[in-house]
């Protein structure tokens, strides 16, 4: 079952609908709409959302934050993962000599939160910012293809582009920012604005109330949502909690304080949850896989060889037995299951520990001195191994550590905080040797942001990988729009990366998430586990005071 989830292309909608008491499941259905209003839900996940200022967080949880409760995208994918349109009430495209041109006609009466209209020349200022290189903006390559912006009034914005598939995909994710607040700041300073923990401005449906730092973010209902994008959320309270302990995580849960648990780890605590009647467990496919990052400047993995070797040397089926409790699925590449383009007739490299100390052999790391750890020229096969607090990576490390000890590695370990973790990563100058992490890819899969030289020292090419093969390779499948031209291109650049291995791809991810029956209307799927947050509501004899 967890394998057909996993492998689904289509989407899995999965609602809480379970009553808390035995009869409650039929009360839910008879509720009237206007009985729905009201209540606070309380979301826990273990790390902080970085910010909500999309050009500086570079995290999955801070964008479902930012698009699906504080902004609003010009547009949405539907259950068929087909575009739908949200704040733009429509689109026009017309061919020009250079490409194509990009019309959207905005919904007139969206507001800012502080009353302000929200029109096409924030949607400008937005675009010229991500296209500022001085800003700095982590997924710049979503627009590498778009060329300029032109405001015709303030409710029709045009987009001038190259012709390439999934167009439209960026404005999936790209949520405006209010040019009446940002626009004197310097490009080069938006990061560091205040708006992004402080005071963020939206216009979704939830307005921003509080932040205490490494602890909550508080939102409430925004009453001026338009109706003709759902109108007023029913909740009238969302709090975001970070909770990094898991046995917390798991007795608020339990004892209805939390009432959303995302990303139920470590996974054995899913059977527990499992035997309490009044929570329920959903378990979904994902857009992420975890993997493990070699630092490309690191004299001990610059051999592909060597990165070979160390992936044929983890038992990865056995972290997804043991560690994820079979929630997942052994990777092959960083085209997971759910894309058009991954490639079925490609195997997973094997356990193999016996070809792991061959290639190490040949690639001139042997044990001299005879203490059980290789050593080539004046270097030691030891290396620092780094993740977030999290279990289920913790556990990893521990399993990758005894699995490389046995072909001659010596792995020390490091637990790192979440933001201080992502800070080193993200740096120019890479202070680190390797660490365990999740990825979250996309519907329009553009991977030059990890993988393409000219990304050598952006913030996502962590492994400092350079194969001009790949680069070709990777610029001609986000031009091509037939698919069955694209096809053969992804399936040569997903075999030069199971050769190389940048990344040892461990698995791709299943995500247990933990709720309270007495939340309704939880639609939880590929999409993102918030995507439609405001259609939950609580019943009316279950609901926490809302102050």
């Amino acid at each position: 079952m967890r394998r057909a989830l996993i492998g689904s292309m289509g989407v899995a909608l999965l609602s809480a609908g379970c009553g808390e008491g035995g009869e409650r499941a039929q009360v839910a259905d008879v509720v009237p709409d206007s009985l729905r209003y009201g209540g606070t839900v309380v979301v826990a996940y273990m790390a902080e959302p970085s910010s909500m200022n999309q050009f500086a967080s570079v995290d999955e949880n801070a964008r479902e934050l930012q698009n699906f409760v504080l902004f609003t995208t010009l547009i949405q994918y539907d259950e068929n993962l087909q575009p739908a349109p949200y704040l733009a009430e429509r689109w026009d495209t017309a061919a020009t000599i250079e490409g194509l041109a990009l019309t959207f006609h905005l919904r007139d009466g969206v507001r800012w939160h502080d009353g302000a209209p929200t029109t096409a020349h924030d949607f400008k200022f937005t675009f010229d910012r991500i296209k500022d290189p001085r800003t700095g903006f982590p997924s710049a390559s979503l627009l590498a293809l778009y060329d300029s912006a032109v405001v015709r009034d303030s409710f029709t914005i045009i987009f001038y582009l190259k012709r390439h598939p999934g167009f439209l995909d960026p404005w999936r994710r790209i949520s405006p920012v209010p040019e009446h607040i940002l626009g004197d700041v310097p490009p080069a300073r938006l990061q560091q604005h205040p708006f992004g923990t402080e005071s963020p401005v939206g216009n979704g449906p939830f307005r921003f109330v509080e932040h205490r730092s490494g602890d909550r973010w508080v939102f409430e209902a925004n009453p001026d949502f338009p109706e003709s994008l759902g109108g007023r959320p029913y909740l009238d309270r969302l709090v975001y909690r970070v909770i990094e302990e898991p046995t917390t995580r798991l007795s608020e849960l339990l004892a209805g304080e939390v009432d959303v648990y995302l990303s139920i780890e470590p996974p054995q605590q899913v059977s527990e949850i499992e035997a309490n009647p009044a929570v329920q467990v959903v378990s979904l496919p994902t857009l992420r896989y975890t993997f493990i990052n070699w630092n490309g400047r690191r004299p001990l993995f610059q051999d592909a060889r060597v990165r070979r070797a160390l992936t044929l040397a983890i038992n990865r089926e056995q972290i997804v037995q043991t560690v994820r409790n079979g929630l997942g699925v052994v990777a092959k590449g960083p085209v997971p299951p759910f894309h058009w383009a991954y490639h079925r007739e490609l195997e997973p490299l094997p356990y193999n520990p016996d070809s792991a100390r061959a290639l190490l052999e040949a690639a001139g790391w042997v044990d001299r001195d005879g203490d059980g750890i290789r050593e080539r020229d004046v270097y030691r096969a030891s290396f620092e191994l780094r993740t977030n607090p999290n279990p289920t990576r913790e556990d990893i490390m521990t399993l990758v550590q005894a699995d490389l000890r046995k072909v001659g590695f010596e792995v020390r370990l490091r637990v790192q905080e979440a933001q201080s973790l992502r800070r080193d990563i993200t740096s120019r100058e890479r202070p680190f040797d390797a660490f365990v992490l999740g990825w979250g890819t996309d519907f329009r899969l553009d991977d030059r942001i990890l993988f393409a030289c000219s990304q050598f020292d952006g913030p996502f090419q962590w492994a400092s990988y350079c194969n001009p093969r790949v680069d070709e390779l990777l610029d001609q499948v986000t031009r091509l729009e037939d698919r069955s031209q694209a096809l053969p291109l992804w399936q040569e650049y997903q075999e030069i990366l199971q050769w190389e291995q940048p990344y040892t791809f461990l698995y791709y991810d299943v995500r247990p998430n933990g709720l309270r029956t007495r939340l309704r209307d939880v639609q939880m799927d590929i999409r993102g586990a918030l995507q439609n947050v405001k259609d939950w509501w609580v019943e009316p004899t279950a609901r926490r005071f809302t102050p």
